[in-house]
């Protein structure tokens, strides 16, 4: 016999239809993950000490974002550096070791998937599940204003936002 959950589903399914907009708290945009892309390596570690990503910004004070990093991009910076056979780009890939991660623009990945604040949550989550990602970012133009993470669509459906 299947066990379901009535009160989730109908939530999840008006969930899907509103606009992002409509469920991003103002309040977090306060709080984000935010670094320059010419930050040191050290100001990105002392970030990641606490939270799981860093969008990257192309300036102090700027909200453009241009690239995010997060705790899996890291784990390949402070693993043992092995010589790969063939990097393009880069005479070692990106290491602490071998001085090729020197600046937050190394470590950080420039393609991102973005959502808007008038995308349907549901095309937000469908973005996620295809790009195998945890989190968007909400760009209004080319400035980030708030994040929307699986996390955050969990603690809304259990009533917690």
């Amino acid at each position: 016999m299947q066990k379901t959950f009535h009160g989730v589903e109908l939530k999840l399914r008006e969930l899907h239809e509103k606009k992002i907009k409509d469920i991003l708290d103002k309040r977090l945009a306060l709080n984000l993950p935010i670094l320059e892309r010419s930050a040191s390596i050290s100001s990105l570690l002392s970030i990641l000490a606490a939270r799981d990503h860093v969008w990257v910004v192309e300036e102090r004070g700027s909200r453009k974002v241009v690239g995010v990093i997060t705790e899996k991009d890291i784990l390949r910076l402070l693993s043992p550096a092995r010589l790969p056979k063939y990097v393009f780009g880069k005479k070692y890939g990106v290491s602490i070791e071998y001085g090729t991660a020197n600046i937050t623009e190394d470590v950080m990945c420039g393609q991102l998937i973005t959502c808007s604040p008038e995308d349907k949550v549901g095309d937000a989550l469908q973005k996620m599940v295809n790009a195998g990602l945890r989190r968007l970012p909400v760009m209004k133009g080319d400035e980030i204003i708030g994040e929307i993470t699986a996390h955050y669509i969990i603690q809304i459906l259990l009533g917690k936002r």
